[in-house]
């Protein structure tokens, strides 16, 4: 159950993620930015940056012993590091439009893969004091 829950969870986060990217970067139209393959090409790396974390948090999710504190902990840390992502996304696009907005899919996923290191620690360290 748990880990249908943060798979759920994370895919709707990484898709609205895609949406706002895409959205942000408008790859449409007479944009000068995608007249040739290069464009596209940068687009797709961010797109890959920006929803790694959401992928590792569902690795994560699988590997995570059976324990019931465990897997509230992982669920906790996928709805922080899902919203908190999301909602930064929606106010650097959406909320407060900005020439510089676009550093939030630089910056968020970095800080969110150092909250991912940060709960990838405290199960092992959990895990560690389970083990005789």
């Amino acid at each position: 159950m748990h880990y249908i829950a943060t798979r759920l969870i994370a895919l709707a986060a990484a898709l609205i993620t895609l949406a706002l990217l895409i959205y942000a970067a408008r790859p449409w139209g007479e944009n000068s930015a995608y007249q040739n393959l290069s464009g596209y090409i940068g687009l797709l790396g961010f797109a890959v940056w920006v929803t790694l974390p959401y992928l590792m948090v569902i690795f994560l999710a699988r590997k995570v012993s059976v324990s019931l504190r465990n897997n509230l902990l992982v669920i906790i840390g996928t709805v922080l590091i899902s919203l908190g992502g999301v909602a930064s996304y929606v106010d650097a696009v959406l909320l407060h439009p900005d020439a510089q907005g676009a550093l939030a899919f630089v910056a968020v996923p970095f800080y969110q893969w150092i909250s991912l290191g940060l709960l990838t620690g405290l199960l092992f360290l959990l895990r560690k004091r389970q083990t005789p």
